[in-house]
């Protein structure tokens, strides 16, 4: 099974979005660490070092630490898992561009984690405008056997056609949803 680990929030500084500390931190087999810049500044004080000693005394091993947060002092920016959908089993790596998913160093990540790199954009209708979608698992998952998708949201045919070309490659039954859904 999966083990879950819960850790409180503390009360300063404010921090109304740490619910979600996939955009932040991911935990990797090898034991592994990695932690990502943030877009929002309110959201970089998520970040807490005493979490990776909660990590640790259930169990998890950190051997390393993968640190890429000094990329926010240059306004580059990739949130975690949010911004990457890891399909781990066959090593890709989904990222859909926007303000908090930087290609640059998207392909850094893919180089060090040994992933292959699927980029494409992905807009969606704000007020009649396509907009980036900020996070690629806004628009997508990956399990063992599928994916959900929202084609609609990748505007560009080759870009749309390549994701697609990948997800069949590997065995995927895609589930296409809609903008809407």
């Amino acid at each position: 099974g999966i083990q879950v680990i819960t850790v409180q929030d503390t009360l300063k500084p404010d921090t109304p979005d740490s619910i979600f500390p996939n955009n932040w931190i991911s935990t990797h087999e090898d034991g592994t660490v990695t932690l990502y810049p943030m877009f929002a500044e309110n959201r970089r004080n998520e970040r807490r070092e005493d979490i990776l000693d909660v990590l640790e005394a259930n169990n998890f091993c950190v051997e390393n630490v993968m640190d890429y947060t000094s990329a926010e002092e240059e306004g580059i920016f990739l949130e975690g898992t949010g911004s990457i959908i890891l399909d781990r089993v066959h090593r890709k790596a989904y990222c859909a561009l926007s303000p908090r998913a930087d290609e640059d160093l998207f392909i850094e990540f893919c180089e060090d984690f040994e992933y292959f790199p699927v980029i494409f954009t992905a807009n969606q209708d704000v007020d009649g405008v396509r907009k980036p979608i900020y996070h690629t698992n806004v628009m997508m998952c990956v399990g063992d056997n599928f994916a959900v998708v929202c084609l609609d949201t990748i505007d560009d045919k080759k870009e749309r056609k390549n994701l697609v070309d990948q997800l069949k490659k590997d065995g995927k039954e895609i589930i296409i949803i809609s903008e809407t859904q």
